[in-house]
């Protein structure tokens, strides 16, 4: 396993699509020879399924009802770029009958290397912006024990995109979907009585935009990226920020760093020497007094992970089954810590996808809910209003 790879162990891909045509358990054991589950006929079962079933050490298991095929990849083997690729090549495959042939080119050797010289090399005074590392404030979460109670919200429109691309054809010419999209998230969540913690946003990166063209790599090649406009809940403000800090290459310069971390403590350097021994602590000292029980109920604040995925056109010649408005497109990704909330954006069959992932122990599952549905159906209001 490469340094990129071990960058991801523990984080998994979750994506539940269909219905289609034609789909079984024993084609799809046939066309992947992974475990597949047989879930009742509904897309919410198959994915809670899958949420129920922990990888372990296996790559890939799957999990089929009612023509709904299910998916848990470890991150591992790839990013989302890897798992759009090879998962509809894998549905094509079970309902055919033939091999698995994702269309994938041949990879570039030494990626990063050819990246970073890539883009490097013709713009080197974006070396200086490049080292300016940014982080997201430290999560109150971190390396404390944490069991998570993962819950999803999965919500669909046929219309939203298209009043996206009008307004901002109308009133902002130029700007990307993403930061209409992106910016209209904190609204949502404010007004659902979620307000973020961040003053920014944790955005996942596809590094391949720093490769040559036709250039292509396979496993993992993206980075989480934190980015924070001068106001959030601005499409320009969150457009100029998203763009400066793709300019920057600095997505590229932190995968590159975090990769070269990870590749000098390689297993094959061998083992790790084991600490000396530590003397046995003193008695702990006196615990704190009770926190007050008004002050214990203060609800959690989202730590936000956003992702544009795009157009999903692998998955538009598969054999669905019905008229798009039933089509399911479900993203469980793992999530980062007890308060993370990630939210994907995704087109399929021109309607826009808003899915959500986050822990239901932590984060109100009716405030998620709330946020999601007015994200999803209606962005251009929530933009106009909090553009005032």
């Amino acid at each position: 396993m490469n340094a990129r790879a071990r960058m991801w162990r523990g984080v998994d891909h979750l994506r539940v699509f269909g219905p289609f045509e034609g789909i079984t358990a024993e084609g799809l054991r046939a066309a992947s020879a992974a475990p597949v589950f047989e879930a009742p006929p509904d897309a919410d079962a198959v994915t809670r399924l899958l949420i129920g079933e922990p990888l372990g050490e296996r790559p890939l298991v799957l999990a089929t009802g009612g023509g709904y095929v299910g998916a848990r990849i470890a991150h591992t083997v790839g990013d989302g770029r890897v798992v759009n690729t090879l998962f509809p090549a894998l549905i094509r495959a079970a309902v055919t009958g033939t091999g698995p042939r994702p269309p994938v080119a041949a990879p570039v050797r030494l990626p990063l290397i050819c990246a970073l010289l890539h883009h490097f090399g013709r713009h080197p005074a974006a070396l200086l912006r490049a080292g300016r590392i940014s982080r997201p404030p430290r999560s109150s979460g971190v390396g404390a024990p944490w069991t998570p109670d993962i819950r999803y919200r999965s919500v669909r429109s046929a219309t939203a995109l298209g009043r996206v691309r009008a307004w901002r054809d109308r009133y902002a010419p130029g700007l990307s979907a993403a930061a209409v999209l992106f910016s209209a998230a904190p609204v949502a969540l404010t007004r659902a009585g979620l307000p973020p913690k961040w003053p920014g946003a944790v955005v996942l990166v596809d590094a391949r935009r720093y490769l040559p063209d036709g250039a292509t790599v396979d496993g993992n090649f993206s980075w989480g990226q934190y980015v924070c406009p001068a106001d959030p809940i601005d499409p320009r403000s969150v457009h100029a920020a998203l763009a400066a800090e793709l300019d920057s290459g600095r997505p590229l310069a932190m995968l590159a760093l975090r990769t070269a971390r990870l590749a000098l403590r390689s297993p094959a350097a061998g083992p790790v020497p084991l600490p000396p021994p530590v003397p046995l602590p003193r008695p702990p000292p006196p615990l704190p007094p009770p926190v007050p029980v008004a002050a214990a109920r203060q609800p959690a604040r989202p730590e936000l992970t956003l992702t544009h995925v795009g157009r999903l056109d692998g998955y538009a010649d598969l054999p669905w089954a019905g008229p798009p408005d039933g089509y399911r497109n479900i993203s469980v990704p793992t999530t980062s810590g007890p308060e993370a909330l990630t939210l994907s954006f995704s087109e399929l069959a021109g309607a826009l996808y808003v899915n959500a992932s986050f822990d239901g122990a932590v984060l109100d599952s009716d405030r998620v809910a709330a946020a999601i549905d007015a994200l999803c159906h209606d962005p251009v209001g929530l933009v106009s209003v909090a553009g005032g």
